[in-house]
């Protein structure tokens, strides 16, 4: 397996520092988030690299990555969602897509990730991810050699919905971004789905959660409530020698990338990124799969 950490809750460097951090710290990669073209939507930066940035940005961030020995992992994409089904909205989802691809592989990375949002009311997930899933792969049919993940996530698409979607269609291009602490508020099995979906996993990414222990396990006539909050990995409930044992056991040799979700409204209790990125890739190696 390879070691990366995303862009998300880092500091605003310069992509040159980006590859370079990478490299000090034993990473084989970094995941560089793209800015949204919908400017109808609030903003979700700092963003890394543009639709529409020059191509000597573009170059000089992959000679950088070159340079330091280190991969894109992964094009960090914050798309739109055909939410309203109608023709339009999926047309122009399927430009976005294309237009993201198009762009990693002038960066040298390998694939994109893509995000789900839910589907129109009156259509089931079910059929929803399956339109998504094609509408990428005609995207991907544009830039060959280009694969995407989409990551799975609380108030979207579970695991579970986004594995069965990827191996209905059967798109050997478009897997998941295994997100176990997402599975694990969702209440999910996350060893059981590694075993029964192992070859859609495409990518994990990694943060932790512990249970919340104020009012925990709080029964409210029908269900008792337990909340989870981000913490330092490690420190959580995430098994993660049961996790990466079961991944090792299928095969799985891809990026397994720190997500350090850190901002004014999420995580803000959290140690600062330069600190979680120092301790990932050691806590990680202790597992023997690096």
């Amino acid at each position: 397996m390879k070691l990366a950490f995303w862009m998300l809750g880092m500091p605003d460097w310069p992509n040159e520092e980006i590859a370079r951090r990478a490299a000090a710290h034993g990473y084989h990669g970094a995941a560089l988030r793209c800015e949204q073209r919908d400017w109808s939507r609030p903003a979700a930066g700092p963003f890394n690299i543009a639709i529409g940035s020059s191509m000597e940005t573009i170059d000089r961030t992959r000679q950088a990555f070159a340079e330091f020995g280190v991969e894109m992992s992964t094009l960090l994409c914050y798309n739109t969602s055909p939410r309203s089904g109608g023709k339009p909205a999926w047309e122009h989802f399927e430009r976005e897509m294309a237009l993201h691809a198009e762009l990693a592989a002038r960066l040298g990375a390998p694939s994109i990730r893509f995000q789900v949002e839910g589907p129109p009311a009156d259509v089931p997930w079910a059929d929803y991810l399956i339109d998504i899933w094609r509408a990428v792969g005609r995207a991907l049919d544009t830039v060959p050699g280009m694969t995407a993940v989409a990551e799975n996530h609380v108030a979207r698409a579970s695991a579970g919905q986004l594995l069965a979607a990827a191996e209905t269609v059967g798109d050997p291009r478009i897997g998941v971004e295994y997100s176990p602490d997402h599975s694990l508020v969702m209440q999910e099995d996350l060893t059981g789905l590694i075993d029964r979906y192992a070859p859609y996993i495409h990518g994990v990414c990694w943060a932790d959660r512990k249970v919340v222990e104020h009012e925990l396990g709080r029964f409210d006539g029908r269900y008792y409530h337990v909340r989870y909050e981000s913490c330092p990995v490690g420190e959580g409930a995430i098994p993660a020698a049961e996790i990466l044992d079961r991944l090792a056991g299928h095969g799985y040799a891809g990026y397994v990338s720190l997500k350090w979700e850190k901002s004014l409204s999420f995580g803000h209790h959290l140690p600062d990124g330069e600190t979680a990125l120092a301790h990932f890739p050691g806590y990680m190696r202790q597992f023997g799969h690096f």
